[in-house]
């Protein structure tokens, strides 16, 4: 084996097995955890500052204490303090109130105490085990709250306060039969009600969303700066098996202007650093968004649009080595009329699914992020996900959709596909000639390099024409990565036998141990299968003795890489490489290439001949001066 093999070897080696050990520890740190952990922590921010600009960052990130409440007995100041749900425990007017929501997509809980809701359960998916699904951390507080600085000089959070209500305790209401039900809370400040905040709650039938509508009765009254946060303060509660998978995916958004602006926490809170980055902007604000790997929590100004926003979180340690991103984000709006001012949103509790996202025209798609997401998002949003979609159709299981996706792949590249095999076969019979070359010129690798592009000319053969079907399939290789890992229509998507999650590993079995150095501890049956054909693939491929060490390298270092990867992307990635052997075969053994396609030139000169070419003009200009 030449010396240039051998670098080549092990560099592709070192590259590959840095890349195993970088996802086996991200693996290790993956723990199962069946629910969010309570906490009574909330995170708060302080009112953000009024500006005069434009879709513009405010500051750069700046430290800011997480509050664990923003009120404490006694703090709330005169004109609020009588309000309290912590002042009125003994008061049984003033008890909590639960009011429950149904329609064909959801259920909600909404209560009197905030005026806020508590629980959201989506009818069409489940947890990671079976049981049922709740998205809100009510926990931590309960989410849609108002909050402002008094004109005592108090942050206020509506969450704190008891709202008036009309409805019985444990009321039912069914949206789908009840069209027009409107639910209605108050927080009446001054004693003749003149001074109130109004939240009016419309719902839509068969759909994840709702309509708050805030009026502000005399604001200036009792709210001091004339602005107000419509706050979303935590994230949604976990739903999948791994906690640090379902991290990776957590963000907050803000759609500024033109450009959606992301937020992903970077830093662990604790007892030695309770301060986290806040993000702050001012301007046309069109959404705001919390989201999970697979839900998201969106706040839709209508009409007029909102005027900043504010993003903060933080990480925080989980039981089993679990790891969650918590999130608050914040709507400012400035308060235009202190009479009566009136605002309303669109909120929207959602999968994060393509087709429901992109049906509300307002780019609520752009929160479905990829990795290299400039080369992705395109593969994905306008080709895989729209293919998969349409075959969904006609074929229920996503795992024949990957089948098919995976054959017509294969058709689509077979012209390029039996030209690399045509040219792989003429490089060998290159062989003996190339090693000549090499032998006679050893002394001088730039004369050695001209004659074998020399030699390459004379044959008309294109050195890197059987690397080209293999670079265009990095890209789709990599989209297939992220869409099978983040897209919520393989979640839980069952294929045969023990294939139950396309999105996720598919394990035969754990080992009673860890393997040394490299920390697997679980085998994945697709992941053996695809090794085995690349195997396979690669003995029909490689006849060249100094690179035996290849058939044996890459088919090992992918199938240990490869474990810990979604089912539905080993799943195409084996039926590739089935239908590569066939094709291979067919090639190789029924109908090989004719003499005529193995002696044929190209009329022009290769991008690759042309760069050496042009090499050997400058280095024959330098020669000359």
């Amino acid at each position: 084996m030449d010396k240039k093999s051998i670098f080549g070897f092990v560099l592709i080696g070192i590259i590959l097995f840095s890349w195993f050990l970088y996802m086996s520890n991200q693996q290790k740190k993956q723990a199962p955890v069946k629910q969010a952990v309570d906490s009574s922590k909330v995170v708060k921010t302080d009112s953000l500052k009024k500006s005069t600009e434009n879709t513009q960052i405010d500051t750069a990130s700046t430290k800011q204490t997480i509050r664990t409440d923003t009120s404490i007995a006694g703090n709330y100041g005169k004109l609020f303090e009588g309000l309290a749900i912590e002042n009125n425990r003994d008061n049984k007017s003033a008890s909590e109130k639960i009011i429950i929501i149904e329609s064909k997509k959801a259920r909600m809980e909404f209560t009197n105490y905030g005026g806020t809701i508590r629980k959201f359960f989506p009818r069409d998916y489940k947890a990671w085990n079976g049981d049922t699904l709740q998205l809100i951390s009510w926990t931590k507080g309960k989410e849609l709250n108002l909050l402002f600085t008094s004109k005592e000089g108090k942050l206020i959070n509506t969450k704190d306060f008891v709202f008036k209500s009309d409805y019985p305790e444990w009321q039912k209401v069914n949206i789908d039969q009840e069209k027009n039900f409107k639910l209605k809370y108050e927080l009446v400040i001054s004693a003749d009600s003149s001074q109130k905040i109004v939240k009016t709650y419309t719902f839509i039938p068969d759909s994840y969303e709702f309509d708050v509508k805030y009026e502000f009765v005399n604001s200036g009254k009792f709210i001091s700066g004339s602005e107000y946060e419509v706050m979303w303060g935590s994230s949604l509660n976990l739903t999948e098996y791994y906690s640090t998978d379902e991290a990776t995916f957590s963000e907050a958004y803000a759609y500024m202007g033109t450009d959606i602006e992301t937020y992903s926490a970077s830093k662990f809170k604790n007892e030695f650093n309770p301060s986290v980055d806040v993000k702050k902007f001012s301007g046309v604000t069109h959404f705001v968004c919390s989201r999970n790997k697979y839900f998201g929590a969106f706040i839709i100004p209508l009409g007029r649009k909102g005027d900043g926003t504010i993003l903060t979180g933080y990480k925080e340690h989980l039981k089993d080595e679990g790891v969650k991103n918590e999130y608050a984000v914040a709507m400012l709006m400035e308060i235009k009329n202190e009479i009566l001012d009136t605002s309303t949103f669109q909120i929207l509790i959602s999968p994060i699914d393509y087709k429901i996202l992109k049906g509300y025209d307002k780019n609520l798609e752009k929160t479905m992020r990829f990795s290299l997401d400039f080369i992705v998002r395109p593969i994905a949003q306008y080709m895989i996900i729209p293919f998969f979609t349409f075959l969904h159709m006609f074929i229920p299981n996503y795992g024949f959709v990957i089948i098919i996706f995976a054959i017509c792949l294969k058709i689509v590249l077979n012209p390029l596909t039996k030209k690399q095999m045509t040219s792989m076969r003429r490089m060998g019979q290159l062989n003996p000639k190339m090693t000549a070359i090499r032998e006679k010129y050893k002394e001088d690798p730039q004369k050695m390099n001209k004659m074998i592009m020399n030699l390459y000319k004379e044959e008309g053969i294109n050195p890197m024409s059987g690397c080209l079907p293999m670079i265009l399939q990095l890209p789709i290789l990599y989209a297939l990565f992220g869409v099978f890992r983040s897209t919520i229509e393989l979640r839980q998507a069952n294929f045969i036998w023990w294939i139950k999650d396309l999105s996720a590993p598919d394990i035969l079995f754990h080992l009673p141990f860890k393997l040394p150095l490299i920390g697997i501890d679980q085998i994945s049956g697709l992941a053996t299968l695809m090794g085995i054909t690349m195997f396979i693939q690669q003995k029909m491929t490689v006849t060249d003795p100094k690179q035996k060490a290849m058939v044996y390298i890459m088919p090992v270092f992918l199938t240990l890489l490869f474990f810990s990867f979604p089912s539905g992307l080993n799943l195409y990635y084996f039926i590739f490489n089935l239908l590569s052997i066939g094709q291979q075969y067919y090639n190789t053994k029924i109908k090989p290439p004719t003499v005529e396609e193995m002696t044929k030139k190209p009329k022009k000169e290769s991008f690759m001949q042309k760069m050496m070419k042009r090499s050997e003009e400058i280095r024959k200009s330098r020669d000359k001066r």
